[in-house]
């Protein structure tokens, strides 16, 4: 009990110096109340464009209009919004923005999913091993690794919330297959996996293998369960027994994990069909796969670089990473391995692994960017320079031949990490180069230990202060907070004067109207930034804007130019400006106004004003409709005016009313006054709630008859 209530205070303590820690660093980036992360001198987040538009859409939705919101009206003409894993409708910490404005509600997620990432790195090395300092090292080099900061900079929050969930799982596997098990540990194992793919199903994928293959190897070396006077013979039946009990709880926690998660999965497998991304290429899938140059991105931190491709760990948490496994090399080879393959993975089309996986597995191109992978490295690097300070704080290696293995490997870093920073200081800036001096105040450290002339203490915090600092000095340069001054005010303007002018739908080919301003100002979108698009939406949206993608593009319309990302702003503002504009196929899209950067010369278009550097233009075939919604899911259209054409007033979707050959109204329309009422069809949802109570049944009947039977004595 005694040994219970101080694990209980340690990891009390942990938690609370590393929260601390957290918030002092953030809000030291600028993240307050009404601030989002960017990343340093960049134009654009996914915390702005996405993510915070979603978190009001939610809010508005359960609050204003008592409505569970299955259809988010605002972009691509509306478009799926509970199937959609982005809107995070069914991720339970999401419903924190009932309580909170969204951009305090998403800075407050994403600290308390990095303190959750640190504890969740600190319990699992304690259950693997870890002393109380080493595991501290863990969790604070996981929670402040330099991947998951960038992640936070460039607003990808999804990654950060199931980032924060992998090394529970892997405390769960743990603890699922000891001999003191209990059947609640698997329950957990199968709440966090639910937890992690409603965050994001992507990284919970590369998440859900690494745990996979974790549980099947220490489910191989599990040791027979103890016994009086075991013979040989009763030792291996009892060890095939306690394996047979592991793998049913195992299995229970999966179904568990399918049930719980299956509100999200099962939409998504319904759409998916559907979905434009169902036909991306090989190649777009392999967007940022790591080159063999990004590797000496392990020894130089990118201070401000590129965040999809960024591989520091902090130089001095791989300096410890490599003496773990030089100096215990068979406990720790599994970890070794799974580098390896997660390296192999992250270099994408450049390395033979990923091209064969995506031809024999081609759903794999679903997963883009194959070097988000690295979310993984992320967090092994640091559990394993935990070991490695442990190792050389309690086992120092007495064996000649052992010391100059690891001496010799630091000593070869040393020389390529100063190397290489004297040669690239130009390039990279001071900042980079003043990070490679971890390495030798590591390196030094473990000298110290080898030579034993410090305490073990005193050596352990020698570590931790080198490893924290190492870290915090790039993630200062990884993110920073703007304000909505920035992002959001400048706008006001020109949507005020949509409001005012009666737009019904908006249509930008240069992004004139960022999503988060026509989403505060509930400005109807036709274009959009999203993942999830319909093929057939896609296809109508390049007719009518004459903008052809060339591949597959999370925008509408597509903003690349000579299959390169365009960005900047300056690129926006022009990009598109010469794309064969159809005013006759948006006015059927109930598209009122263009605004654009850049003049527009098309039938139809009228000059209406000019707000600072944006044309605003009255579109002349835009039908005379009203859209009346009754909450985001049901929608009331009227037409007040003689019309002949089609007329698509909601995009395709699950309407209980709509018409199955049209994606809205048919058409061609007589009259003066016609009116439809749509509401969307729940079907998907009750079909996810079904699927979810028997799997959950299932998983529960599986553990009840895994914990029914005692251990054979």
């Amino acid at each position: 009990m005694c040994s219970t209530e101080a694990g209980a205070r340690a990891a009390l303590a942990f938690t609370a110096a590393l929260a601390v820690t957290l918030a002092a660093f953030l809000l030291g980036a600028g993240l307050g109340a009404d601030s989002l992360p960017f990343p340093p001198e960049a134009a654009f987040s996914d915390a702005v464009t996405t993510h915070w538009p979603n978190a009001l859409s939610l809010r508005r939705a359960v609050l204003d209009e008592g409505a569970l919101p299955l259809w988010q009206p605002g972009i691509f003409s509306g478009t799926p919004f509970a199937a959609n894993p982005l809107s995070k409708v069914w991720y339970p910490p999401q419903w924190l923005a009932l309580l909170l404005p969204p951009a305090l509600h998403l800075n407050v997620l994403t600290w308390l999913h990095l303190t959750l990432a640190g504890l969740g790195a600190w319990m699992w090395g304690r259950a693997t091993g870890l002393a109380r300092g080493p595991a501290a090292l863990a969790g604070a080099g996981y929670a402040l690794a330099p991947r998951l900061i960038a992640a936070v900079g460039a607003g990808h929050l999804d990654l950060v919330y199931a980032a924060a969930w992998v090394p529970w799982l892997l405390w769960a596997v743990e603890r699922t297959l000891r001999a003191d098990g209990r059947g609640r540990v698997a329950l957990a194992l199968g709440a966090f996996a639910a937890l992690c793919l409603l965050a994001d199903v992507r990284l919970s994928t590369y998440a859900f293998a690494l745990t996979g293959a974790y549980a099947l190897w220490r489910w191989w070396a599990l040791p027979p369960i103890p016994g009086p006077s075991l013979s040989k013979g009763e030792e291996r039946v009892t060890a095939r027994r306690g394996r047979a009990r592991a793998a049913m709880r195992l299995l229970a926690a999966g179904l568990l994990a399918a049930g719980l998660s299956a509100i999200q999965w099962v939409p998504l497998l319904l759409w998916r069909g559907d979905l434009s991304r169902a036909q991306i290429t090989a190649g777009d899938a392999a967007l940022h796969s790591l080159k063999a140059g990004n590797w000496i991105g392990l020894l130089i931190g990118d201070h401000g670089g590129a965040w999809e491709t960024l591989v520091y760990p902090g130089v001095s948490v791989l300096a410890l990473a490599l003496a773990a496994l030089l100096l215990r090399p068979r406990a720790l080879v599994f970890w070794g391995v799974a580098l390896l393959v997660i390296a192999a993975y992250a270099m994408g089309e450049n390395f033979i692994l990923w091209p064969t996986l995506v031809e024999i597995v081609p759903p794999l191109r679903w997963w883009r960017v194959p070097a988000r992978i690295w979310f993984l490295a992320a967090l092994i690097l640091p559990y394993l320079a935990a070991w490695g300070a442990q190792l050389l704080i309690t086992q120092p290696p007495d064996r000649r031949a052992a010391r100059l293995i690891v001496v010799g490997v630091l000593g070869g870093g040393l020389t390529c990490g100063l190397f290489s920073a004297l040669a690239l200081t130009a390039d990279l800036g001071w900042g980079t180069a003043l990070g490679t001096l971890a390495l030798p105040l590591t390196a030094l450290i473990m000298l110290l230990a080898l030579a034993r002339s410090l305490p073990p203490r005193a050596l352990l915090a020698a570590f931790a202060l080198i490893v924290l600092a190492d870290l915090l000095w790039i993630g200062g340069s990884l993110v920073e907070g703007r304000s909505e001054r920035a992002w959001l005010d400048p706008y006001r303007p020109l949507a005020e004067h949509l409001q005012e002018a009666g737009a019904v739908r908006v249509y930008s080919p240069t992004y004139s109207l960022p999503q988060q301003a026509a989403a505060h100002w509930e400005i109807a979108q036709f274009d959009g930034v999203d993942p999830f698009q319909t093929r057939a939406y896609v296809e109508a949206a390049e007719t009518a804007t004459g903008v052809r993608a060339g591949g597959y593009s999370v925008t509408i319309p597509a903003f690349v130019a000579e299959g390169e990302d365009q960005t900047e702003l300056e690129t926006l503002a022009t990009i598109n400006c010469d794309a064969p504009l159809r005013p006759d196929l948006l006015g059927a899209w109930l598209v009122t106004h263009v605004v654009s950067a850049c003049p527009l010369s098309a039938d139809g278009l009228t000059l209406e004003t000019r707000i600072g550097e944006v044309n605003v233009y009255r579109n002349a075939y835009a039908p005379q409709v009203t859209l009346d919604w009754d909450g985001p899911n049901r929608v009331t259209v009227t037409l007040r005016a003689p019309y002949t054409g089609p007329l698509y007033a909601v995009a395709r979707g699950r309407w209980r009313d709509a018409p199955d050959d049209a994606p809205g109204l048919p058409g061609p329309l007589d009259g003066a006054t016609n009116t439809w009422t749509f509401a969307y069809d729940p079907t998907e949802v009750w079909l996810a709630l079904g699927v979810g109570a028997v799997l959950v049944a299932l998983g529960g009947l599986l553990l009840w008859g895994a914990e029914r039977h005692a251990w054979p004595r």
